[in-house]
């Protein structure tokens, strides 16, 4: 062979190849015996399988010449869930050949040499020692510690075998086409050809191979203008060109540079003088920006998300020994690589994370450590899941990769309150723990703290604390103390029980291996409203979120479905993990809780109700102090998809920019809202029964139980549903002295004594009660039941009771409601109540507004003295009481404000003549829920 088969090298002003020294044996005459050498050394097969062996695996094997080094590689090309194709990974990448050593500085070649080779110059294209070495290592340790292959088997399985299958017969082949190799070409030949090939990762927007440049992009210069320190930290790269990216993660590229730098003393390719300077030299400071053009399309997708998860898929079935040689493989191997993603889905997310109009003076500025000022994006990541299989429909990393290569969807942020379904109420209703109508208090809080540590006082966003509420209520309006207190029942160690079935346990990871969840997570109760050492990512979030739209049943996520090699054959199939997490009920339940979080008025993602109205998405959102971080996984019955959004520099959120992650969920979810609409109801699992019940005290509702929020309809899983009565609700004689309410007794003048309706707080029920703080302010603590008597002394005369709707001698409600006005003051009557002792008279300005006591009487009848002005009819209804119970409401009467001799009358039994059904609608209303 002579330089007329040497490739052209794509530079005019390249000198010419030397030419290559001719073959001086045919292949295997010379490759048999160092075949049988190599794999006797290595395997320990001896001579046992002969020569015929090794010879049955040789047949077919390649020839090889200089022209086998040219670039024959194929891209290897991604789909979509319907076979059109994505993109593909650039069959021969950002390359540009040298044609010899020449064109190197002699640093570089030591440095690869001293690093992948040390035997290069002296060995027969393979090293049978070392081969043995890995094998008894491999034997006794079930891991390689050091390299077996030599720089010439690593450009043939470059060059000759890009797929680079491990097999016995490839390896055998490669083995012997390395040492027929080392007869066809020179060892400078060789070491050229390998400076060419080799995978140096990716530099910005580049998929980068050879040193050439790699050295222009990494330093802005020739490869022969290269000093030691930089010699060799481009030679640590082809160990693992992602792990020792030096834009990436410097410290690992420095280190690998160190151990070079190491092995060429050690080896005496350089002098200690040498040596010294180049650990001294700031190697890092002279790197250049990578460039960022040239970008594929969908380019999150493709380098961040696509990329890194093909690799691992490879390695993990064998396909390749470490992930950079699948990483060197995918732009030339020709691989076929099947995704999920659904190619209209993925352009709906981009085309609204990359309209710059909705991101309009969202970017802000912050200093650097050296002085200089950034600019930092407020970013988005997005992902959405197909609930029936885990697979990934479409991700979206962010605004735009020039500007922010950060994956988006694939790093970790603290979740805040997002994290409660999954972590805190899910497993609290699984377990039996609470309901959705269990008693909560947001009041203030105290936990006791760790050695040398101050207690934790958590408390919510809102500058005040809630009070009584529901479990329902406590998660739509995302108060963080009673999920603190459900966590603190249940305990962390359960809560990240279920987490680690939905993939979210401690050890779990990014796609590229970044720590999310971490052992420490489970130690602190912050951790129930998001208060993780690192966080999760979206794609985390949201494939755990499908669970509860799946009843109960997590598919982990997965982007890639199958690859297979250029010939069709299949190398990688996607086998996803399954958990039943929480039973049918329990995610029913959540799901039910999730509607209000999107639909209740009170709920903290009315803006994407708003915009679905009448459709059945269930979500929760989640914030992070300071306006961190914000977050709103939201779901149907088929489609999970979440958002994140905040700023990589951890600057808050403006309050006016905060709901943009609704915004920008809605524009996403949109089109595909239009084609597969959620009309249809949550499907109801067996087991659930529906109460309505007081959304104070989570019991069946009373007359009382509209003073203090009304009532609400929970599910249930059957056997948990409530079956007495609200006992929070209560009615109590009191007075007032000194400007305080006090319990009325017996030495109370009969003239001060007034009865009112207050929150008798049920702590036997309330979660954690243990750890509320005494006397701790809320909402309502103005309507508390007084604790002290009337200082005058003597017997209370009620300390506070609630209606007893089970007893047989429930009072009944008062009949025969009438009234009229004169003018000036309404004129109210009724029938007697048997062994009721007084009566409490109750008025409503509206027919939607709310009743209010205006007072009570001994007797069948009371006056209104000042009927409110400005509308036309007012409303009453009246409750009979007694020591031991309340009756229900009478039936409802609107009564005209029509002056004397006006028209029509100013009388009215049972109803207003002219608003026919007002009180029949109003009375049915009190008494929904009630038998």
């Amino acid at each position: 062979m002579n330089g007329k088969n040497r490739r052209p090298t794509g530079r005019a002003d390249q000198p010419p190849a030397k030419p290559r020294s001719k073959p001086k044996h045919p292949v295997l005459r010379h490759t048999a015996r160092g075949v049988l050498l190599a794999v006797g050394s290595a395997c320990g097969f001896g001579v046992a399988f002969g020569v015929g062996y090794v010879a049955s695996m040789l047949r077919g094997l390649p020839k090889v010449n200089a022209a086998t080094f040219v670039n024959n590689s194929a891209a290897s090309v991604v789909y979509d869930d319907q076979g059109r194709v994505i993109g593909q990974f650039a069959g021969d990448g950002d390359r540009q050949p040298i044609a010899s050593l020449n064109q190197v500085s002699p640093y570089l070649v030591q440095a690869f040499v001293a690093a992948e080779d040390k035997t290069f110059f002296t060995n027969m294209g393979i090293n049978p020692m070392a081969m043995a070495r890995a094998f008894v290592q491999d034997l006794l340790g079930h891991r390689i510690e050091s390299g077996a292959s030599t720089i010439t088997q690593q450009t043939v399985k470059l060059a000759v075998f890009p797929e680079q299958e491990r097999t016995l017969k490839r390896k055998i082949q490669e083995i012997a086409l390395a040492v027929e190799v080392s007869h066809v070409l020179s060892k400078d030949e060789i070491l050229t050809d390998y400076m060419n090939w080799v995978y140096m990762g990716r530099m910005g927007t580049d998929t980068v191979y050879g040193v050439k440049r790699a050295s222009e992009i990494l330093f802005g210069k020739e490869p022969n203008e290269l000093s030691l320190a930089q010699a060799a930290l481009l030679a640590a790269l082809p160990n693992n060109p992602s792990y020792f990216s030096p834009y990436q993660f410097p410290q690992h590229a420095l280190m690998r540079q160190h151990y070079i730098l190491d092995q060429m003393l050690a080896n005496h390719m350089i002098s200690k003088q040498a040596y010294d300077a180049a650990y001294r030299e700031d190697v890092l400071k002279t790197l250049k920006p990578p460039p960022m053009t040239g970008l594929p399309a969908h380019p999150y997708l493709l380098l961040d998300e696509v990329k890194p998860l093909v690799i691992q898929d490879l390695v993990r079935a064998g396909v390749y020994d470490n992930a950079q040689e699948a990483e060197s493989a995918l732009p030339v191997a020709g691989l076929k690589i099947y995704t999920t993603i659904d190619l209209q889905m993925q352009q709906d997310v981009e085309r609204v994370l990359s309209n710059n109009q909705l991101f309009a003076g969202t970017d802000k500025t912050y200093r650097l450590p050296n002085g200089k000022t950034a600019t930092d994006l407020y970013e988005a990541g997005f992902a959405i899941v197909d609930n029936h299989t885990g697979a990934v429909l479409a991700v979206g990393g962010g605004r735009d990769y020039l500007r922010d290569a950060i994956d988006h969807a694939d790093i970790p942020r603290q979740p805040g309150s997002s994290i409660k379904p999954l972590l805190d109420y899910g497993p609290a209703i699984d377990t039996g723990l609470i309901t959705a109508a269990s008693e909560m208090y947001d009041a203030p809080t105290r936990f006791p703290g760790a050695a040398n540590q101050p207690p934790y006082e958590p408390h919510d966003d809102e500058p005040d604390f809630a009070g009584l509420m529901t479990a329902r209520v406590a998660l739509y309006e995302s108060r963080n103390v009673p999920a603190i207190d459900v966590l603190s029942v249940l305990t962390p160690q359960v809560g990240f029980s279920y987490l680690s079935k939905l993939g979210l346990g401690p050890g779990a990871t990014t796609w590229l291996g970044q720590p999310t969840v971490v052992a420490d997570d489970e130690h602190h109760l912050a951790a129930a409203i998001g208060g993780l050492d690192n966080g999760v990512t979206v794609l985390q979030m949201t494939s755990a979120y499908s669970t509860f739209a799946n009843q109960g049943v997590w598919h982990q996520s997965y982007l890639i479905r199958q690859i297979t090699d250029a010939s069709g054959r299949v190398l990688y199939q996607v086998d996803p993990a399954t958990h039943q997490v929480y039973s049918p009920q329990t995610a029913y339940i959540i799901t039910n809780m999730l509607h209000d979080v999107v639909y209740h008025p009170g709920g903290t993602a009315t803006a994407v109700g708003a915009r679905f109205p009448g459709q059945w998405i269930s979500g929760k959102t989640g914030t992070t102090d300071s306006l961190g971080d914000g977050w709103f996984i939201g779901y149907t019955q088929d489609y999970t998809a979440g958002i994140w959004m905040g700023y990589n520099n951890h600057e808050p959120i403006d309050p006016s920019n905060y709901n943009l992650k609704f915004t920008l969920w809605s524009d996403i979810m949109a089109p595909i809202l239009a084609t597969h609409p959620a009309k249809t109801p949550w499907p109801v699992p067996p087991g659930i029964v529906f109460r309505t019940v007081s959304s104070t005290s989570g019991l069946l509702p009373t007359p009382l139980s509209k003073a203090f929020g009304g009532t609400e309809t929970d599910p249930f899983v059957q056997g948990t549903e409530p079956t007495s009565y609200d006992d929070v609700a209560v009615q109590a004689k009191y007075t007032i002295v000194g400007g305080k309410k006090v319990l009325a007794t017996t030495r109370t003048p009969a003239s001060d004594v007034e009865v009112g309706t207050f929150i008798k707080l049920p702590t036997a029920r309330i979660v954690d009660w243990e750890h509320k703080i005494p006397n701790g302010l809320t909402a309502d603590t103005p309507y508390l039941l007084p604790s002290a008597l009337d200082p005058r002394g003597g017997a209370p005369l009620d300390a506070g009771t609630a209606p007893n709707l089970t007893n047989p001698a429930q009072l009944q409600a008062p009949t025969g409601l009438f009234g009229y006005y004169d003018g000036a003051e309404v004129w109210l009557g009724w029938n007697s109540v048997p062994g009721a002792s007084q009566y409490i008279v109750y008025r409503a300005a509206g027919l939607d507004k709310p009743y209010r006591k205006i007072g009570t009487s001994t007797s069948t009848s009371f006056v209104d003295p000042s009927p409110p002005q400005g509308t036309s009819v007012v409303y009453y209804e009246v409750i009979a009481s007694s020591n031991l119970s309340l009756s229900m409401p009478s039936r409802a009467i609107a009564v005209p404000l029509l002056p004397p001799g006006g028209t029509g009358s100013n009388e009215t039994e049972s109803n207003a003549p002219n608003t026919p059904n007002a009180a029949d609608e109003l009375n049915s209303s009190l008494a929904e829920g009630l038998p």
